[in-house]
Formats: structure tokens, C-alpha cells, sequence
């Protein structure tokens, strides 16, 4: 039967945290899988360690929050297996899924296995429909493929393909958003099976504006590293849309000639200046992933 490391990042979950870890060590017990639960408590101000500690989970503290994705990085480089499988410490994931995700992961031999979540709970309002909507399209648009959920806090990974692309991957909640997009794209074996969805308990944390921006940035790093010529196809996209505006307000709108100048001249500042902005970005993440490469072989 398969090894597996449960890693749940936590921030302020005091009052749910303890019942999701005796939770998940529940489900594995009679599975037949070797387990351990570990805790990233991300700087949390209430007692969230100690109850994860309560509840019989190795604890990780952070001395202060730096988010979801890093503490998600954080309980991977601490896992004694070659499986990990997260969940989130807030009751909303079923993780009674996870000991056959586990089984299907080592089975089909796959490199990762997402819960695609369904229910009212999952949909919420608007806003978040909206904003998730977004990240959906951008991930579909760099990985090339659709994605039945994009970012899905329930899944089951091979540590040493998480650690490996860990310089690419967001810090914050889209951590898992990156994680996706990145293995697809580098032709990893990613498959999804339904799950339910329930409420959370207490008050989310997630900032959707920020996560956003943020996400944007990556995944364009990630094609710049996987598909360059997609992005610059979509840069270049981006700079003939601004001559065709260019064109129109003149002849239709009757703009003066210099003032379109101007208008053309700030577009392909905007895009070399992004241009040059990813490359220096790209060989970033490069540098830190022969570091961390390093690392981990000499560490071995």
C-alpha cells in the first residue's frame, strides 16, 4: 500500500483544526496506507497549534503568516513519504476521499489526483464565481487543456515533482492554480475525480485581488519557461490591438495624428517593458531551481 504525508496549511483555524486532523487520521488508520498528518501552523495567533498538536499531528510553526502556498512548501519539505496529499483545516474538503485517491494515484501511476468540487457550497457568490472564473481561463489558456477545477485545496502529489517545481509555484492561494498549470504543461499525469464541497468553518481568508495579480505574473513565467511562443503570440496580440485602436481613433474619431503617436509609442513601451520584465523573471526561476536542484542532491 502507498506512503503518504497529509500536509495542511493553517492560519487561525482554532476550533476546526483538531477535528479535521483526528478526522484524517481516522480515515487512514484501517487503510492499509503508512501516514503521517502534518500541520504548518502560518503564524497564527490563536491556538491552532496546539490544537493540531492535541489532536496528534506533527506541528511545523511559522513566527508569522506567509501564506497558503508557502506553508503548503513548507509541510512538503518536512514529509517523510513519497506521496503527499493536502487538504485544507477548515472542515470544507471530504477527507474520507483521500486513502482511495491515494490507492488510484499509485495504481494508475499518476502524478497527481485533484477532487473537482461540486455543490452549492463550492459555486458561492458572484464575486467568487467570477474571480474563479478568471484563474480558470488563464490556467486552461497556459496549460493548453481544460481544467475541471483549478484550484481544488484536495489533492494527492508526488513530493519530489512538488519540490521540483516549487520556485514556480504561488506563495499565497493560487499556489494550487500554478501547481496545475505547470505539471500539465510539463506533460505530468493529472487526472480529477468529484468530490463534494461543504461549508467552511469560519471566515474565509482568501483575497481574490491580490491572488489574481499574482497568479498573472506565474503563469506567465510558466509559459515563458514551458510555451514561449504562446505568450509572445499573445503579447504580439496585444500590440496590434493597439495599433488597430490607433488607426480607428484617427480616421473614425478624427484624433490627431501626434496624440495617436503617443498612444502607439506608450503601447510598445508597455509590451517590450514586459517583455524584458519576464525574461529577467524567467531566469530568476531558473537560478533558484538549480539552487534548490543543488540542494536537494547534496541533501540526499
Amino acid at each position: 500500500m502507498g506512503q503518504v504525508s497529509i500536509v495542511i496549511p493553517a492560519y487561525n483555524e482554532s476550533g476546526i483544526v483538531g477535528n479535521t486532523v483526528e478526522s484524517v487520521r481516522e480515515v487512514f488508520r484501517d487503510s492499509g496506507h503508512e501516514f503521517e498528518v502534518i500541520v504548518v501552523d502560518d503564524g497564527s495567533t490563536d491556538q491552532t497549534g496546539r490544537e493540531a498538536e492535541d489532536a496528534g499531528a506533527l506541528v511545523i510553526h511559522h513566527p508569522k503568516n506567509i501564506g497558503y502556498g508557502n506553508a503548503i512548501l513548507t509541510g512538503v519539505k518536512h514529509a517523510r513519504h513519497p506521496l503527499v496529499a493536502i487538504t485544507d483545516a477548515d472542515g470544507t474538503y471530504p477527507v474520507s476521499e483521500l486513502p482511495a485517491m491515494v490507492s488510484e494515484t499509485e495504481e494508475r501511476g499518476l502524478d497527481m489526483l485533484a477532487g473537482a468540487r461540486k455543490g452549492k457550497h463550492y459555486r458561492g457568490t458572484a464575486f467568487k464565481s467570477g474571480a474563479r472564473a478568471v484563474l480558470k481561463y488563464m490556467a486552461e489558456f497556459t496549460a493548453g487543456r481544460k481544467i475541471p477545477d483549478v484550484n481544488s485545496g484536495l489533492r494527492v502529489m508526488r513530493r519530489d515533482m512538488v519540490l521540483e517545481y516549487g520556485p514556480l509555484l504561488c506563495g499565497g492561494f493560487s499556489f494550487t492554480t500554478t501547481i496545475t498549470a505547470v505539471a500539465m504543461l510539463d506533460r505530468r499525469f493529472v487526472e480529477y475525480r468529484e468530490i463534494e464541497y461543504k461549508a467552511r468553518h469560519g471566515k474565509s481568508k482568501v483575497s481574490y485581488l491580490r491572488d489574481a495579480l499574482r497568479v498573472t505574473r506565474l503563469l506567465a513565467t510558466v509559459l515563458l519557461l514551458f510555451h514561449p511562443m504562446k505568450l509572445y503570440l499573445l503579447l504580439a496580440a496585444g500590440v496590434s490591438a493597439t495599433g488597430i485602436l490607433a488607426v480607428i481613433a484617427h480616421v473614425a474619431l478624427d484624433v490627431s495624428g501626434v496624440t495617436v503617436s503617443i498612444f502607439l509609442a506608450t503601447g510598445l513601451a508597455a509590451a517590450f517593458l514586459i517583455a524584458m520584465g519576464l525574461l529577467a523573471e524567467q531566469r530568476r526561476v531558473m537560478a533558484e531551481t538549480e539552487r534548490a536542484g543543488s540542494f536537494r542532491t547534496k541533501n540526499r
